[in-house]
């Protein structure tokens, strides 16, 4: 593996960073989760109120950001008639607060008695915070547990970087069973699917015979065990996602949320909300299945490494020009249902930001690249790089002998650590020296050993 650092000039004196690593084979890279960090909440909130909501504070609302104590027993019920019947106490925190809880004049009022003992909770747990942006509505956004920071976890690893989309701003958490922290989209290992395909996006798929293509994996041409049972979409099931609905249409059957490799919730008769970050099977009646059962996926195992982000950067060689894969824009009235990440920047050629492409030279063999980011809360121009559009990005892996690639999660989460040590700044900042303020993750790529 080698790695080296490149500086691009541009003709204005702005610069441009970048990091090239050269690894040696797919076989060699795997998916890892960052330890869990004590102090996930308060990053989030702290993203949220530094860069989130001052950015466009109109389209956020009174935002309830909440974790689940690890040490304090809550009582809450298994079955809401909304959700149906869940097997995830986060989940049910969420449903609970979403129904009983509003936020008026910066106060929290309740409903339900059951919703203020939960607050209460809580509060004493010091795992509740509010974030107020200037719409009038209220949002609860659950904080999952298992968002760490890459540098605390195997400080001995040859190679880490950040991988996948995440829940991460409060449009993505659209309903009680999204939380932030849930990776989103397809994450293979030697044949092993890890998480589904999800939103007709493109993904880098290597064989067992180290050919790599950028493609398009869909959900429904997977098989999908569960109990024992086999099913496939429009054979002996329906799978419903986003953005085609929102809910579920009404009748027959039960109805598995699934997220990731796990069913979160059981629901009857339809009207079932979809989840951000998972799907909806619906089922025959008489299926067994039971929330917090386990999914397997079938139909990619001579796939030895798949993942499924961004847009593509570059195909066969050609640059991508365009976007590809569909994202959500939340200006649009004519996006009705939101899908994540809500708040990626959708200008093509001119969105700069922090950027990691992922992909493979004409020998197959994987490359890797971060284009370093400006800072957030201070620039200066010709000291600091200006950051990459996703056209620039390409224009960039063209030059250094890519030939597939797609865009990794990027912005404040990107981050190549080499011995646990990064060559580039990333572009989070604290606000009050502007040092780099690691972002949790819930998911990276790792290589063991040079």
């Amino acid at each position: 593996m080698k790695s080296e650092i490149k500086t691009y000039t541009y003709p204005n004196g702005e610069i441009q960073r970048i990091q090239l690593v050269r690894m040696d084979d797919w076989g060699e890279v795997n998916f890892f989760r960052p330890h869990r960090s004590e102090e996930a909440l308060d990053q989030i909130a702290a993203i949220y109120r530094t860069y989130l909501v001052p950015a466009c504070p109109w389209i956020f609302g009174q935002m309830i950001l909440f974790a689940l104590p690890e040490h304090v027993e809550i009582q809450i019920p298994s079955l809401s008639k909304k959700y149906g019947e869940l097997s995830d106490p986060l989940t049910e925190a969420a449903a609970i607060l979403e129904s009983g809880v509003k936020i008026r004049h910066g106060r929290p009022m309740f409903s339900s008695q059951l919703a203020k003992e939960l607050w209460q909770e809580l509060e004493e747990a010091h795992c509740v915070q509010l974030v107020n942006g200037q719409a009038p509505f209220t949002k609860i956004i659950p904080v999952g547990g298992e968002l760490g920071r890459m540098t605390e976890t195997r400080p001995d690893a040859a190679l880490k970087v950040n991988a996948s989309f995440f829940v991460m701003d409060c449009f993505d958490c659209a309903t009680a069973y999204d939380s932030v922290g849930t990776p989103i989209g397809l994450c293979v290992k030697d044949g092993v699917i890890l998480s589904p395909p999800l939103y007709h996006r493109e993904a880098l798929l290597v064989k067992e015979n180290r050919s790599v293509t950028v493609t398009i994996p869909e959900l429904e041409d997977l098989s999908i065990e569960i109990a024992g049972q086999l099913y496939r979409a429009d054979e002996n099931a329906q799978v419903y996602t986003r953005p085609e609905h929102k809910k579920t249409p009404r009748g027959a059957g039960r109805e598995l949320v699934i997220i990731g490799n796990r069913i979160v919730a059981v629901h009857e008769g339809g009207g079932t909300p979809i989840p951000a970050s998972g799907f909806v099977l619906r089922v025959d009646e008489d299926c067994p299945a039971k929330p917090g059962e386990p999914v397997v996926y079938h139909g990619m195992e001579d796939v030895l490494f798949g993942i499924q982000v961004g847009n593509s950067i570059i195909r066969d060689g050609e640059k991508t020009s365009s976007f590809r894969s569909p994202f959500y824009n939340i200006r649009s009235p004519f996006q009705r249902v939101p899908f994540p990440p809500s708040l990626y920047p959708l200008d093509f050629q001119k969105a700069r930001a922090a950027r990691i492409a992922l992909g493979a030279d004409a020998e197959g063999k994987p490359l890797l690249i971060w284009a370093e980011g400006a800072g957030k809360l201070r620039y200066e121009p010709g000291r600091d790089s200006c950051g990459a559009s996703l056209a620039e990005l390409g224009e960039i892996c063209e030059e250094l002998g890519m030939m597939n690639a797609v865009n990794l999660d990027g912005g404040g989460s990107a981050q190549i650590l080499l011995r646990n040590a990064r060559s580039l700044l990333i572009s989070d900042r604290n606000p009050t020296d502007n040092s780099e303020m690691e972002r949790v993750a819930p998911l990276g790529l790792m290589i063991s050993d040079f």
